[in-house]
């Protein structure tokens, strides 16, 4: 179903394989942090596959749209992931705080890209896009932790650092000595709050909804009998009157 809407958006049947890409893409760009040898390998090999996903979604949408400019307006985040996420950027970037902070703005724009796809798909679950979101906010905490704070010494130790400290374990093995990654830190352990209080109501919601929905079957199933009996009864009566 391709479709360009008033605002520009091309619509695509794509969503689902975009969506899975681009959360693929989160574990691909931590190991290819971090990971030596095959991995690395690996890592990269993927890096360049998602990143093709990305860019055949993105010149359909060009190729397809009567309104190129429009598109390109309405579609920046793909265009952006288009940019940011070339895999030949990774390679040559170093390890300084500004390659850092570029490495944070991918990760951003890739969890805005997720955000964006699973609005799109999603049958009304919020608790799957909540579960995304706060994915996300981790993923991206993690890196700017990794930003901010030298004792952070790779990205996969700061994604560490904000997974223990979202779920309130804390093994306090990664110092956070700075302002800027005290905040990070506090920002981690409320949106690890939050998302515990939404797991927390989606499953007394679902078991609302399960007990409603049995409820209403049984409902219509006392009114099925109540309308028998009161057939039955009427034929009896009938019977007896012409006996």
């Amino acid at each position: 179903m391709w479709q360009q809407d008033e605002s520009g958006r091309v619509h695509t049947p794509f969503e689902p394989i975009v969506l899975a890409a681009t959360l693929l893409l989160i574990p691909v760009l931590l190991l290819e942090s971090d990971a030596e040898g095959g991995w690395l390998t690996f890592a990269y090999a993927m890096n360049w596959v998602i990143w093709g996903v990305f860019l055949v979604e993105l010149v359909a949408i060009l190729y397809v749209a009567p309104r190129k400019r429009a598109a390109l307006r309405a579609h920046w985040l793909d265009v952006a992931i288009v940019v940011l996420t070339v895999p030949i950027v990774s390679s040559a970037l170093g390890w300084g705080r500004l390659a850092r902070f570029i490495r944070l703005m991918r990760f951003g724009t890739i969890i805005g890209r997720a955000l964006q796809a699973e609005k799109r798909i999603t049958s009304g679950d919020a608790l799957r896009f909540a579960a995304i979101l706060t994915l996300g906010l981790v993923v991206i905490a993690g890196a700017a932790q990794w930003v901010v704070n030298d004792e952070v010494k790779t990205l996969w130790d700061g994604v560490w650092w904000a997974i223990v400290t979202a779920t309130t374990v804390g093994y306090g093995d990664v110092p956070v000595t700075t302002a800027e990654g005290r905040i990070v830190g506090i920002l981690v352990m409320a949106i690890g709050i939050v998302f515990v209080a939404l797991l927390t109501a989606a499953i007394a919601a679902r078991f609302v909804r399960t007990d409603e929905a049995g409820t209403h079957e049984l409902h219509q199933a006392i009114a099925r009998i109540e309308s028998d009996l009161a057939e039955i009864k009427a034929r009896l009566a009938l019977d007896k009157t012409n006996g």
